[in-house]
Parts: C-alpha cells; sequence; structure tokens
C-alpha cells in the first residue's frame, strides 16, 4: 500500500510576531519544519507534499535544502483553516494508498510514533485514523467523542462542546492517516463556523456517513505538542534539550550539568566525553570519544578530534 505524506506548513504564526514564517523559526539548531520532515523521512513515502502559505518562497527555499529526501510543494493562498490546506494538497498526491497529515509546527513528533499510527490505522483496517491524546487540562482542544461501544463518533470543537463533552479528556491531537478515496469528501466540509474557514477534524462525520469506520490511536501528549508562539518555543526547546542530553548519556557521554548544557540536533559526541556546565554545540559540530569540553564553551560547526 503506498503512503504519502502531507505536512501543513502554511499558518502564519501572528503570535510570534516575526516577519520570520513560523515553521522556520529554529528549535535546537535546525527549522521546526526539520523536525516534521526528519520524523517522517525514514517512512519512505512515496510522496511527500509541504503545504505553504505566508512566506511561502522563503519556507520552500528552505524546505530544498534540508536534504530529507524528494519534496513537493502546495500553496493555499490564502489562510482558510487545515482542511483547505489539505485540499490544496491533492492534486500532488496519487488516487490511492495512505496520506499521512502532520503539521509544520509540531517539531517534537518521532518516527516511531508516527510508525505506530500508520500501524493502528491499517490492523483496524479503518478509513481514519485520529491521533488522540489524554490531557488533564484540555482546554482548547478538540474532544474526541464516541459511542457506548467505545467506537468514534466525531470530534467537537471546545467552542460547540456541551458541558458534559467539555469533561472529555480525550482531545484529537491533529495528526491523522486517510485512505487517500476519502479525502474527496473535503468538498463537502464546509465553513459555516466563526472563522470562515474549513477545518479538517469535520471531515472525520464525512467519513463515517459514507460508512468508512473511524480509528484512534492513543499518542504522549508531549510528542503532539504545536509550537503557536515564542513561549510554546521555549517549552518545545527545553523538551528537546532533554530528549537530546538523555540520548548523550545513554550513549556514555557525560552531561556534568544537564540544565546548563545544550546539544544541537544534528551534533555528534564521542563516549566517554565530558561536557561541562555551559557548555553550547552548535549546528554541525563533532566531538570525538575520551574529550572534556567546558565549563563555558560554545563551539559552532566545529570538530573535536578524540583524545
Amino acid at each position: 500500500m503506498s503512503l504519502s505524506v502531507v505536512v501543513l506548513a502554511a499558518g502564519e504564526g501572528k503570535r510570534f510576531r516575526s516577519a520570520l514564517p513560523k515553521s522556520l523559526h529554529p528549535l535546537a539548531g535546525r527549522p521546526l519544519l526539520w523536525h516534521v520532515l526528519a520524523a517522517a523521512a525514514p517512512l519512505k513515502a512515496g510522496r511527500t507534499v509541504v503545504v505553504v502559505g505566508v512566506g511561502a518562497e522563503e519556507v520552500t527555499a528552505a524546505a530544498k535544502g534540508f536534504d530529507l529526501g524528494p519534496l513537493r510543494f502546495a500553496v493555499q493562498p490564502e489562510p482558510r483553516g487545515t482542511g483547505d490546506a489539505l485540499a490544496t494538497a491533492l492534486p500532488q498526491l496519487p488516487r490511492g494508498g495512505q496520506v499521512l497529515v502532520l503539521y509544520g509546527d509540531a517539531p517534537l513528533v518521532t518516527t516511531p510514533l508516527l510508525e505506530r499510527l500508520l500501524d493502528h490505522h491499517r490492523s483496524a483496517q479503518a478509513a481514519a485514523t485520529l491521533l488522540t491524546c489524554q490531557l488533564e487540562d484540555p482546554s482548547g482542544y478538540g474532544r474526541v467523542l464516541r459511542d457506548a461501544d467505545g467506537a468514534v463518533t466525531g470530534v467537537v470543537e471546545q467552542r460547540d462542546a456541551t458541558p458534559e463533552q467539555l469533561a472529555v479528556r480525550e482531545v484529537n491531537a491533529g495528526f491523522y492517516v486517510f485512505e487517500r478515496r476519502v479525502l474527496d469528501g473535503l468538498a463537502e466540509v464546509g465553513s459555516d463556523n466563526d472563522q470562515g474557514e474549513r477545518y479538517l477534524p469535520d471531515l472525520v462525520p464525512v467519513v463515517l456517513r459514507g460508512g468508512g469506520p473511524v480509528a484512534a490511536c492513543p499518542g504522549p501528549a508531549e510528542e503532539v505538542r504545536g509550537v503557536n508562539d515564542r513561549a510554546e518555543l521555549a517549552a518545545a526547546g527545553a523538551a528537546l534539550r532533554r530528549r537530546l542530553l538523555d540520548r548523550l548519556l545513554r550513549a556514555g557521554v557525560t552531561v556534568v550539568d544537564p540544565a546548563t548544557t545544550f546539544v544541537d540536533v544534528d551534533v555528534e559526541v564521542g563516549a566517554d566525553t565530558v561536557l561541562e556546565p555551559l557548555t553550547f554545540l552548535e549546528a554541525g559540530t563533532r566531538v570525538g570519544a575520551r574529550c572534556r569540553l567546558g565549563p563555558n564553551a560554545r563551539l559552532v560547526a566545529c570538530t573535536v578530534e578524540e583524545e
């Protein structure tokens, strides 16, 4: 079964208050969009389409330089919602197979989670599968609705939810797998809402009316968290930094003080190397084994030979 990946990266990012498109804001040395495409690359999709909008030329030029496999681009001229964004990608997709839909501002997603989502969709023989997560405070998220047997019946946005529905803690994380054939139903998704936009969750009842089962795959809240402003960018950076340092620790690197050590995503460090506090390893740095760096050291695109 062929697989296509669509990454929605047309958001304006007004809350960033920046001239730089949201998907290009850096996190651990790489743009937000790079992290999403890097997580999807090992899936070996037959086609990967990035939907761009605001700053389309800048985002397209940057993505072409990521060296993460061939990409296609679709332009959403106006920000008319996630459903409209996916619809702009349809002419770039084959008529069959499955379509994995991701967001360009969710940099903490991992390849194993995407593989689990695809496996769940295939084993359930679903027409559509949502990635969901349980939140202590689900404020702002669409709630996943189920019937008495536990089958998914829809997604309701917070502004439209009843008090009973607002108590639901299972939320729609916004990542999907669709059978390509059901995406023709995007033509039935309207814009009768406060924003006058077409939203992807509204495709779920269209799929259900067509007789296709809709499945839900649970996932960790941290990996699906989006970045909508600079505060959330900082929080995502802290989470990713912990992940990167944990990886080094497991590989035999000593990190004296993880709270004050900063390592970019593409940095390599050999075993038995010691990173002292306030060490910054950035953008393409390679450190051999049995080295000692810091304190108060910053290396950018450097190679340090092993001792």
